[in-house]
């Protein structure tokens, strides 16, 4: 069960979204493919993740898939909103591509990131309109879930911050895969969908392959767990989930109480292993690039021509 912090004055208070940035800021796109012999074209679309600039997770998926040329458009310090624009401005507006060609097998790789995490339902609305602009010029899109992230010792992460900041995570997380519904993903921003659908996703709305990062390999899964009476002690006293499950009968009362104190003391598990992290918290090292990949490429469709093996 959620925990009910995620309100304009929880979270996204502690973790503003990226401004955004005037799409006539950004330069016309000059860049165009380069590869005949390399019949699938992958964008990939992120913020810093995608821009680090050692062995990065696309540049190994590049290095072992034999028929795809990568062109990366990532740019430090994007969220959703900002990957959306980027998108539609750099490739739907590029002129020296072409999407429609028969010949070439068109694809986006889309990294969410964290940047726009303290809005989880925004970010799903502006990944969902990247993932349908992609899909209304013929173009699908693989689309990789935030990482783990957080680290014990940090204020942001101290009591039921870190369970806020988790359940955040996990509502990106499960629009990425499929596992909610539009009103669950997207909150207020449900009544901007442009599909005639309701309960439904519509098939423009869907992410083609899913790649759940923060759920896989990366994340330390056996970190020391936080005193789990603590963590219940810190809900009993709070006002948001107290309110939040009001309703509820004493017996399932009582069981979100203790399910919810559990899974506060097991936040550390869903921050990433210590030896894939880069110079924060956040970004992962050419390690944790290298892990990254591993657990996308096995998802890749076949005709990338991968060989998983060499990672």
């Amino acid at each position: 069960m959620a925990l009910s912090l995620l309100g304009p004055l929880g979270l996204a208070t502690a973790l503003a979204a990226t401004p955004p940035i005037p799409e006539s800021e950004e330069p016309a796109p000059t860049w165009r493919w380069k590869k005949a012999d390399k019949p699938v074209k992958v964008t990939v679309i992120a913020g810093s993740i995608g821009a680090f600039a050692g062995d990065s997770f696309h540049k190994r998926i590049g290095g072992v898939c034999e028929n795809v040329e990568v062109r990366n458009l990532s740019k430090t310090g994007i969220g959703a909103l900002q990957m959306k624009q980027r998108f539609r401005g750099q490739v739907l507006k590029n002129r020296y591509i072409n999407l429609r060609a028969e010949e070439y097998e068109h694809w986006a790789i889309v990294a969410t990131g964290v940047n726009s995490i303290g809005m989880p339902e925004m970010t799903n609305h502006y990944i969902k309109g990247l993932v349908e602009l992609a899909h209304g010029v013929g173009m699908k899109a693989v689309v990789l879930s935030p990482q783990p992230w957080g680290r014990d010792g940090l204020s942001k992460f101290k009591g039921l911050d870190g369970l806020a900041k988790r359940d955040a995570t996990q509502l990106v997380v499960d629009y990425v895969m499929g596992r909610n519904e539009p009103q669950a993903a997207l909150g207020r921003y449900a009544a901007k969908r442009t599909v005639e659908a309701d309960d439904d996703w519509s098939p423009s709305e869907v992410v083609d392959i899913g790649i759940d990062l923060y759920d896989s390999a990366l994340r330390d899964e056996l970190a020391e767990l936080r005193d789990v009476e603590t963590m219940r002690r810190l809900l009993e006293k709070d006002r948001s989930w107290k309110k939040a499950h009001a309703d509820l009968e004493p017996e399932a009362y009582e069981a979100a109480l203790a399910a919810d104190a559990e899974r506060a003391a097991a936040v550390p598990r869903f921050f990433m292993r210590p030896e894939l992290r880069g110079f924060d918290y956040i970004h992962p090292n050419s390690e944790g690039h290298r892990a990254i990949a591993q657990v996308t490429c096995p998802s890749l469709p076949e005709s990338w021509g991968c060989d998983c093996d060499a990672l």
